[in-house]
């Protein structure tokens, strides 16, 4: 039987909310799973999304993750228990980890020795969860980016040393410039360390519903927490830097494309689903971008005195005025579906 345009739409968007369905069970973050089978977290954002399809060796890698078989995931005949158990003394199949220099981490070949990472206190560590395997050497690194992420958000970017990394992430010197050659690699590195909060605080990499994802990426903005400070602050201090910096501007503008990628695949999905107004994508985007970007700036700096209730009323008339489908487009959206 020859398979129609009709039957492969349908299909994919069975794999996909399959793909969905074991993550949400593995209950596993989505930047996580971006980050173990290797592709950025903007990618999977399309991909859930329906944007984008997903490669084999991604379906393959997300099957192994959430102890789902790989034939589930495609076709959905087989039932989902644990595809198999994790030995403790294996080492991952096909670990080739590499710091941000290139170069293989002499940390990582103590993969599976410690053991799976802890989970956090007050909740249980399911199967899939102790499954999880990190390398010590990506635990590390980890932990460099988040301590350097918080000290250049809070003392700023030019007055932090690497001695100052290495005391708050309570590892040496040498270790901080084994993984990181250069200030440069730790910022960029800190830099997309913003994605993954920004993508767990505002939850848009699973857009189930679009234009809720987009209120609750507004709100966010309305009363800004000393996370999201320390968010603004990164992206205020690279701004200012790109300005005067090519190689500064280069990082910021890699790294604010993966973002904005992300968001736009947000709004596309809305205007698939009706919810958000038909028209130019990404100039819609764009605009929305601009507008928070701007309201966080004066949020973060107190440069303006906007208030909660403002900035509230503020990014509802523009969400209102601009991205919000009126009840005839819905409908007329949905007759044409």
């Amino acid at each position: 039987m020859v398979e129609t345009s009709e039957d492969a739409g349908k299909s994919q968007e069975s794999l996909v909310n399959r793909v969905r369905e074991a993550i949400r069970t593995a209950e596993i973050n989505h930047s996580e799973v971006a980050r173990n089978i290797g592709i950025e977290p903007s990618k999977l954002s399309k991909s859930l999304a329906g944007t984008r399809n997903f490669r084999v060796e991604e379906i393959s890698g997300i099957a192994s993750l959430t102890n789902v078989s790989t034939d589930w995931l495609t076709t959905g005949r087989t039932v989902r228990p644990p595809r198999r158990k994790m030995v403790p003394s294996s080492p991952a199949e096909g670990s080739n980890d590499q710091n941000l220099a290139g170069h293989p981490s002499q940390e990582e070949t103590s993969f599976g020795a410690e053991g799976p990472v802890p989970a956090a206190p007050g909740h249980d560590q399911s199967p899939s969860r102790s499954a999880n395997w990190v390398p010590k050497g990506k635990r590390n690194q980890r932990r460099i980016i988040a301590a350097a992420w918080e000290l250049y958000a809070d003392r700023g970017i030019d007055n932090v040393r690497t001695e100052d990394v290495a005391t708050a992430c309570d590892l040496s010197a040498s270790t901080i410039n084994y993984h990181f050659r250069t200030k440069a690699q730790l910022l960029q590195a800190a830099l997309r360390y913003t994605l993954d909060i920004l993508s767990s605080t505002r939850g848009l990499i699973d857009p189930d519903d679009p234009l809720s994802t987009l209120r609750q990426f507004a709100q966010v903005h309305a009363g800004v927490d000393d996370k999201i400070r320390r968010v603004w602050s990164i992206w205020v201090q690279s701004w200012s830097r790109a300005a005067v910096d090519e190689t500064a501007r280069a990082n910021l503008t890699d790294v604010y494309a993966e973002w904005f990628d992300l968001f736009a695949s947000v709004v596309l999905a809305g205007q698939r689903a009706g919810t958000i107004r038909a028209g130019d994508t990404i100039l819609m985007a764009k605009g929305l971008s601009i507008f928070i970007d701007g309201l966080g700036v004066a949020r973060s700096t107190g440069q303006m005195g906007v208030t909660d209730d403002e900035a509230r009323q503020m990014l509802d008339d523009y969400l209102t005025a601009h991205i919000i489908a009126d009840p005839q487009e819905r409908t007329t959206t949905h007759t044409m579906l």
